[in-house]
């Protein structure tokens, strides 16, 4: 496959794709090349590119594609995280084919399958599945609905959700930010407070210090029916809402006790569908949820978030490979 840089709609930045079985898999070695890519797109006045899709053909039965997300971090172009995974890329890397049979992608990097669906005036599907049906409560990684996030301004409640990515989500209010306004218009105050409320909510998880996840995100209860939401990428608040994020954000407002599924039954969200207004639209996601007799919550199945366009920036892009042996 040719190299390309695409970028899909409400995305960061873009994102370069790139064909896995060029690139050495041993994360040392990665790091190097993909560091020497990222400097020689910004010698040949590509910009800066934070985002690489790395895919091909899956081996496994039942997928299309095998995908690994890598982010590239602002502070050094050596730089790489490797344990997140991406909607916006995934689309780029997906969704630029002519194809109209839903694509299978195997997602390395956090183990869920998405599918991506194209529709004929060219918008783009992505559903997120978590393979088998999984009970709800699974997706809290302490078991519990809500967790004490302990920082130098003091205690404050938060949500550790795990799907597609491990998000904590907090209460616009509890950061004295009231209405969507507010929330929209925070600056680097408030950006500062996430960035150590995350470091708490990576102590409560076990993570290693300094890394990206749990991602962060702020919701607040919107107009009727809605949630307002804001979230934060690689290097600052996110200019939309990460794909990744919606499914992780929809899927906790099905989690009865957490902050959004608080927040969703004060706005009088559905049940089967949620409405999000973010800093660049609003977003409808679809959630599918099973109701097995004697159980006391839900089953996760699907959620879907349509409407997404991508365009190809530069395709055919010749990069200076050096030769890999992969065996």
């Amino acid at each position: 496959m040719t190299s390309y840089i695409a970028m899909a709609e409400g995305a960061p930045g873009p994102t370069l794709v790139l064909d896995a079985g060029r690139l050495p898999e041993d994360r040392d070695r990665l790091s190097a090349a993909l560091g020497r890519i990222r400097l020689f797109l910004e010698d040949a006045g590509h910009g800066p590119v934070l985002k690489f899709a790395l895919v091909r053909p899956s081996p496994l039965p039942g997928y299309d594609l095998d995908y690994r997300f890598v982010q590239g971090l602002a502070r050094d172009p050596r730089e790489f995280a490797f344990d997140s995974g991406c909607g916006h890329s995934l689309l780029a890397a997906a969704a630029t084919g002519t194809a109209r049979e839903p694509l299978r992608v195997r997602v390395l990097n956090t183990g869920e399958e998405m599918v991506c669906e194209r529709a004929r005036d060219g918008t783009h599907t992505l559903h997120l599945l978590p393979g088998a049906e999984l009970p709800l409560p699974r997706l809290l990684p302490t078991g519990r609905a809500t967790d004490a996030l302990i920082t130098g301004e003091g205690v404050l409640l938060g949500s550790l959700v795990r799907f597609g990515n491990p998000y904590v989500f907090v209460d616009a209010a509890d950061l004295g930010l009231h209405g969507p306004r507010a929330l929209f218009e925070a600056g680097s105050a408030a950006l500062a407070r996430l960035e150590r409320l995350r470091a708490a909510a990576r102590a409560v998880l076990g993570l290693p210090a300094g890394g990206l996840l749990p991602k962060v995100a702020v919701v607040s209860a919107g107009r009727p029916g809605r949630l307002a939401a804001r979230s934060l990428t690689e290097p600052g608040w996110h200019p939309a809402f990460a794909l990744t994020g919606l499914a992780c954000l929809a899927a906790a407002s099905a989690i009865a006790g957490t902050v959004p599924h608080r927040l969703a039954r004060a706005a009088g969200c559905g049940t089967d569908s949620v409405l999000v207004d973010t800093p660049s639209g609003t977003v409808p996601v679809e959630l599918e949820t099973a109701v097995t007799a004697g159980e006391h919550s839900g089953r996760l199945r699907r959620v879907g978030i349509g409407g997404r366009r991508v365009r190809v920036l530069r395709a055919d892009l010749r990069l200076p490979w050096r030769v890999h042996a992969t065996a």
